[in-house]
């Protein structure tokens, strides 16, 4: 093999070398791109999960408040209605009263 030959062999050889290494860079960056792509994907869908749990907290929690709302101001009216009937049954009674000691005070 002759110099020429040689030196053409090497030409081939380093052309190779470059065709290969822009091919390796190539599939790096599409390699890289797809993993943020990937990553944009995960985050996106993790944002997405952890909305949709808080709604359905919020929602839950909602729900609850309503409830013991309910139960509280039910409670409250039975409150209010024993009250009101204690009231009306001490309300004869009290006429009575002041009825008598205005007789007496008038009698006096």
């Amino acid at each position: 093999m002759g110099k020429a030959e040689i030196l053409v062999e090497i030409k081939k050889a380093e052309e190779q070398v470059r065709a290969r290494a822009l091919e390796a860079e190539e599939k790096r960056k599409q390699l890289q791109a797809e993993g943020k792509r990937r990553a944009i994907e995960i985050i996106d869908a993790a944002e997405a999960s952890s909305r949709s749990e808080e709604e359905a907290k919020l929602a839950k929690a909602k729900a609850d408040n309503a409830a013991r709302r309910k139960l509280v101001m039910d409670e409250g009216g039975k409150s209010a209605r024993a009250l009101a009937n204690a009231a009306r049954a001490k309300m004869v009674s009290a006429k009575e009263f002041v009825l008598a000691e205005f007789e007496r005070a008038a009698d006096a």
